[in-house]
């Protein structure tokens, strides 16, 4: 472990360090992920799980703050929740590592994401949560990253650090009596699996479907223990009641894959753990497939495809219930011409805007030119003061811009100022094709 000299604007007397990690096991990385299930309130980790963690965070940019002994425990708190009483444990921490974004029109675009981020409670308000953001937020943009991703435990947290809502999921509960009929036969066929012998296969599905859906966030190889079973971080264990099963296309090829459970002996209730599916048919054919199991009656999913065909395509659609939605990945753009560069455009336009950015980063004013979808925009960074272009803050571009969020919504929340007109030629421009979807939790 590492001190860091360079400025992170923690405030006295708290020093951050990076931590090491390369896949070994080391004091300072059993502290880190001590850590991290204390804030998240999951067990204290026994000898497997450290050895898990050691292996699922090899590469990432570990960052830890520890308060300085002496002063900083007096001044923290006393007694058993205080730095004196769980001595070694950083008091806040924050993950990151590079993954790719698919901006639209399969560009696959590099960017920092960030997990694992907690500030113990006995040293809230102090600073530490800005510095630990701005820090690694800084490293990308050093690192010439275009934006930054996170998936956030509570919703009110990180909207002042300029990141917005990008992608959205549906909860659904589908009942699986003789009503589930589907009103068209899908192409392809569905084979049930040893969930841990597939593991190839579910890169590739994962590969193909991440190339074509707009919003969809990288995952790292070692998800691939959680979707076959082998670990669950919430057990601490592996999971063997897990089941899989893959889809095939006409021709063989696999373009869907599902990882589902059922929790209790000869029980009737399903979970779908993880599903990804390439094409309709797919994931049609998953679901009807997850519909056929004998004694289940109802089946329970999260990460739903806010655009799936399942309710349009039952004959009943009262057998599909939507149960919840809420909000999956956040980004926060850190380079407004390369984002907005890269990003896939489904109409032509032109519009002016004057992005705010709390940190400062991106502020200024934007003309964005789109003459062909097929193209790059052509995006300028203006010199000067135009006060004739629509106002939105950094944290609404970011839900703008994979089209998940329509202009009008984000005008009639505040968050968008312009003339009506001017709100009408935003939509238009950033309005897209397909809907935004990613089943990537990190």
């Amino acid at each position: 472990m590492a001190e860091i000299h360079q400025d992170s604007e923690l405030p006295d007397p708290y020093r951050l360090t990076r931590v090491v990690a390369d896949g070994t096991l080391s004091k300072e990385l059993a502290a880190e992920c001590r850590a991290v299930n204390l804030g998240f309130h999951l067990p204290w980790p026994d000898s497997d799980f450290l050895s898990h963690y050691a292996h699922h965070v090899r590469g990432e940019r570990l960052w830890a703050v520890h308060a300085e002994p002496g002063e900083a425990d007096r001044a923290a708190a006393s007694g058993p929740t205080g730095e004196a009483g769980l001595p070694g444990l950083p008091v806040a921490t924050l993950a990151s590592y590079d993954q790719t974004i698919n901006t639209g029109h399969a560009h696959l675009e590099p960017a920092d994401f960030i997990t694992d981020v907690t500030v113990r409670p006995t040293h809230r308000r102090r600073g530490i949560l800005r510095a630990l953001i701005t820090h690694d937020l800084e490293v990308a943009i050093d690192q010439g990253l275009s934006m930054a991703a996170l998936t956030a435990t509570e919703g009110a947290i990180y909207g002042r650090f300029g990141f917005g809502v990008s992608t959205q999921n549906q909860h659904i509960e589908v009942t699986s009596d003789e009503r589930f009929v589907l009103s068209h036969r899908p192409e392809g066929s569905v084979e049930m699996v040893m969930p841990g012998d597939i593991d190839d296969l579910r890169l590739e599905v994962f590969k193909q479907f991440h190339a074509v859906r707009r919003g969809s966030h990288g995952r790292l190889d070692w998800w691939v223990d959680f979707a076959s079973g082998r670990w669950s971080y919430d057990k601490q264990e592996p999971d063997r009641r897990l089941r899989s099963a893959v889809h095939r296309d006409p021709q063989g090829r696999p373009d869907g894959v599902v990882s589902y459970r059922v929790p209790e002996d000869f029980g009737t209730a399903m979970t779908v753990s993880d599903l990804v599916a390439v094409t309709a048919d797919a994931e049609l054919g998953l679901w009807e497939f997850l519909a056929s199991i004998d004694l289940v009656t109802t089946i329970t999913a999260s990460k739903v495809n806010p655009g799936t065909p399942l309710p349009w395509a039952v004959r009943d659609p009262r057998v599909v219930r939507l149960t919840g939605r809420g909000d999956l990945t956040w980004v926060r753009i850190l380079d407004v011409v390369r984002a907005l560069q890269v990003r896939g455009w489904d109409h032509r336009g032109s519009v002016l805007l004057h992005v705010i950015d709390p940190l400062e980063w991106c502020t200024g004013y934007y003309r964005i030119e789109v003459s062909d979808p097929d193209r790059p925009a052509e995006v300028t960074r203006l010199d000067g003061d135009h006060p004739d272009a629509a106002v939105i803050g950094i944290a609404a571009l970011g839900s703008l811009y994979f089209g998940g969020v329509r202009a009008h919504s984000l005008a009639g929340a505040g968050h968008l100022r312009g003339t009506p007109e001017q709100v009408q030629a935003i939509g238009r421009l950033f309005a897209t094709d397909d809907l935004p979807y990613s089943v990537t939790e990190f």
